[in-house]
């Protein structure tokens, strides 16, 4: 690989850190919500996928059973885990090194060095 090429992925993988380093420093107000249960169970999760908060209705509470609650409570929160994942793949997608999505990298590090031979597997 010649010196330009490798100063430029060296300058995309520098902007790339700092473009994710940025989205995990997102202020703590950012967040990620879903509902479970028709909305009787609310998620809210930080952009770092921690959960923040569980809200249950008041007539969720009365009405549904302990089992069902605890179905709709987990499924909202990994609702709201998956609203914070997407927005995660998102920003990996829109980043490049190489030419190459960072997203496209981490799924196949092998297609950021093109003709490089790949170790074989020992079984």
């Amino acid at each position: 690989m010649n010196p330009d090429a490798l100063s430029a992925i060296s300058r995309d993988i520098a902007a790339a850190m700092e473009s994710a380093a940025e989205f995990v420093e997102r202020p703590a107000g950012e967040q990620y919500q879903a509902a479970a249960g028709d909305g009787a169970v609310i998620a809210t999760v930080g952009v770092g996928g921690q959960l923040l908060d569980v809200r249950i209705t008041p007539q969720a509470r009365r009405a549904v059973d302990n089992l069902t609650l605890g179905e709709h409570v987990r499924d909202a929160i990994r609702a709201a885990e998956a609203e914070a994942e997407q927005a995660r793949n998102d920003l990996l997608g829109s980043l490049t090194i190489g030419g190459r999505s960072v997203a496209e990298i981490l799924a196949d590090p092998g297609v950021a060095m093109p003709g490089a031979v790949r170790p074989r597997r020992q079984r």
